[in-house]
């Protein structure tokens, strides 16, 4: 498999003996993402998710001023962690050190280490809190640089054949400039495999917060976030996941600077928010165009493909030829820790009108949306939730929170999604990774840790009324899931999951297109073992059931994986993995999500017969440079060839080498 020299060739790469301090923060936000994502069936995972958790390392919380609404922002803050942090500093007085935390006792010791990368004491707090004296001085200016190789070893199709107007290197670049925490600039740069232009993307912003009348202020590309996601959201977000109860909830940060690669769903303007306590006012303005195919006899939008990719004369040929521009504005009523209730409106209008039959199946070339949400705080409960109208039907969403105390947590959400209500903006809580149209469901989800470990399960019951591009008829399904995790010894975790999901889908039976029952069932076996405090091992087995009864579908696969994580100096992680699979095909297939490059998220699909190996370097030569190197490959050895399309592999073998330098300082 051509493997030796090519580890041979990342060691020398990475290679080095200068010594600097402790990346933990890094090896917390892997673990987090891999609880938050190891769920998901989607192989396309936008890196906005690692920006939002980068964001809160280069720019933690201050526990000390911070209320319940922006504590909740942090990954695995609720409402009743919240709420216990703002209680012990009402009882208690400011915070001296974030690790205080600890001697919360409502808060379970594991959740104060996820949480502690992200806040921090302020000296200014801990001054005024010895002295009662006022200190306003400013920090340094603060400068992040990443750039990003990524290059297959192996030829693809497009590029044996030409078709391709660029070389193979998909290469990025991002730069950021702080100052005072309170002014931030950013310029970023990607080209992928096979585009012709370094700069085949480029996005920048402005973003301000403290300005004049201005709470917060963002000119370039943003996106905006505010309720639950049924009007206006980031275009991905956790969906259900290994926390039963931490992913319905959706924390908004409203105007956010858009800081991904990914050449879609962004807003290009300007946007602020005014804070007229108890009252703040929220206007944002956007021109933007897309990728989309325009049909030449109708000049209608038949489809907006978002791989962002302009490789080919083809798809250089769909190269922003939509435009949307969006125009409105948010009013939050706020009373801190009780609740908050906002009002908002926005008008979307395309230079194109869009086919009626399209795959978002909308019709028309102008989309008006009015909202409003509610967050509602009382002893231990949390309502909270978000109802829309799209000038023809209402979506809506509603939930309920309730601890118990530290030990018990549970959540009921109900959602209603019409036929009729497509939004391009939106991503909520629901079944088809965040699509809010066509679907009624009720989630219920519990968290409870016991003596001998934590317990989380939910169920989901949901339906899709109408017929959908999907499905030619109503369907409906169900999904259950039981995961307990324990540690029977202090340096060993174990984690046992079920998941089973019955589901309605179109298939072909007897030469004819219907519905027909899919059932999917899945069983893990997980085990953690941090041999010292340089070496985790993990080893994980995980079976897969799949079948249609009506369809004489019969499928299995299971997926087993060796992890190693080796720290053998203080700035330096190693990682490696091998996986071996096999499954009977797609239809069975095992996700893998699995640790990569800073910044970049990747969850691969297993299916067929294979290896699949990795390894990671991270090397933090000094305090303000890091450097980054991962090679991989999957390996089928009955296969003749990989992939399909322009981006088939003649042969069985998959590798790739990934590198990276950041730079902070």
């Amino acid at each position: 498999m051509k493997l030796l020299s090519s580890v041979s060739i990342i060691i020398l790469l990475c290679a080095s003996v200068i010594l600097s301090q402790t990346d933990t923060n890094y090896i917390i936000t892997e673990e987090i993402l891999n609880e938050l994502l190891e769920e998901s069936q989607d192989e396309e995972i936008s890196s906005d998710l690692y920006d939002l958790l980068e964001d809160l390392m280069q720019n933690p919380i201050d526990i000390n001023t911070v209320g319940i609404n922006e504590l909740q922002r942090i990954p695995y803050i609720d409402f009743s962690v919240a709420e216990q942090i703002l209680n012990h500093r009402n009882k208690y007085g400011l915070f001296f050190s974030a690790s205080e935390l600890y001697s919360i006792r409502g808060i379970p010791v594991d959740i104060v280490k996820k949480i502690l990368p992200f806040v921090f004491v302020s000296e200014q707090a801990v001054i005024a809190k010895e002295e009662n004296l006022f200190n306003d001085l400013s920090s340094n200016s603060k400068i992040y640089y990443r750039s990003r190789l990524k290059n297959d070893l192996q030829i693809r199709k497009g590029f044996a054949e030409n078709k391709f107007a660029g070389s193979k290197y998909n290469i990025y670049n991002r730069l950021q400039v702080r100052y005072d925490n309170n002014y931030q600039f950013g310029i970023l740069t990607d080209k992928d495999a096979g585009e012709k232009y370094f700069n085949e993307f480029t996005s920048a912003h402005f973003f301000a917060k403290d300005l004049g009348y201005f709470k917060n202020l963002v000119v370039g590309d943003y996106y905006l976030e505010f309720g639950q996601g049924l009007a206006l959201w980031n275009a991905y977000g956790f969906s259900k996941g290994a926390d039963a109860v931490y992913p319905v909830k959706k924390s908004e940060r409203k105007i956010v600077p858009y800081t991904s690669s990914s050449e879609n769903n962004f807003l290009r303007g300007a946007a602020g928010t005014i804070d007229l306590d108890p009252l703040s006012v929220s206007l944002f303005y956007s021109r933007n165009k897309f990728d989309a195919n325009i049909d030449e006899l109708t000049n209608e939008i038949t489809s907006t493909p978002l791989d962002g990719l302009h490789r080919t004369e083809t798809e250089i040929n769909k190269r922003k030829t939509g435009e949307e521009t969006l125009i409105g504005g948010r009013i939050d009523f706020l009373k801190e820790d009780l609740f908050r209730i906002g009002i908002l409106h926005y008008q979307s209008v395309f230079n194109h009108p869009f086919h009626p039959s399209s795959v978002y199946d909308i019709e028309g070339d102008k989309f008006n949306y009015t909202s409003a949400a509610y967050d509602i705080f009382f002893a231990n409960i949390n309502f909270f939730g978000e109802t829309v109208y799209n000038g023809t039907s209402v979506a809506s969403i509603n939930n309920l929170q309730f601890s118990l105390d530290r030990n018990l947590q549970f959540v009921s959400s109900i959602r209603s999604y019409p036929r009729n209500y497509v939004n391009l903006h939106g991503f909520s809580f629901g079944e088809r990774s965040g699509a809010v149209q066509n679907e009624f469901g009720i989630y219920n989800g519990l968290k409870w840790r016991l003596p001998f470990g934590i317990l989380n399960l939910y169920y989901d019951q949901f339906k899709f009324p109408y017929a959908g591009f999907d499905n030619p008829l109503p369907a409906d399904g169900n999904e259950f899931f039981a995961e307990l995790t324990s540690k029977p010894f202090s340096k060993v975790e174990t984690k046992v999951r079920y998941k089973k999901e019955r589901k309605e889908l179109e298939y072909k039976i007897k030469d004819e297109n219907s519905i027909a029952e899919r059932n999917r069932e899945n069983f893990r076996v997980e085990i953690t073992y941090e041999i010292s405090r340089s070496i985790r091992w993990k080893s994980r087995f995980e079976y897969n059931i799949f079948s249609v009864k009506d369809a004489k579908l019969n499928e299995n696969g299971f997926l087993f994986f060796q992890d190693l994580r080796f720290v053998p100096a203080q700035n330096l992680n190693i990682y490696g993995r091998i996986v071996f699979f096999k499954t009977n095909s797609f239809n069975s297939a095992i996700y893998e999500y699995e640790n990569d490059l800073t910044g970049v998220l990747t969850n691969i699909a297993m299916y067929g017969e294979g290896i699949r190996l990795y390894f990671l370097l991270r090397y933090k030569v000094l305090s303000y440079l890091a450097l980054s190197c991962k090679y991989s490959e999957t390996y089928k050895p009955k296969e003749k060839t990989l992939g399909s399309g322009d981006s088939e592999i003649k042969g069985n073998l998959d590798n790739r080498i990934n590198l990276q330098l950041d730079l902070s300082f």
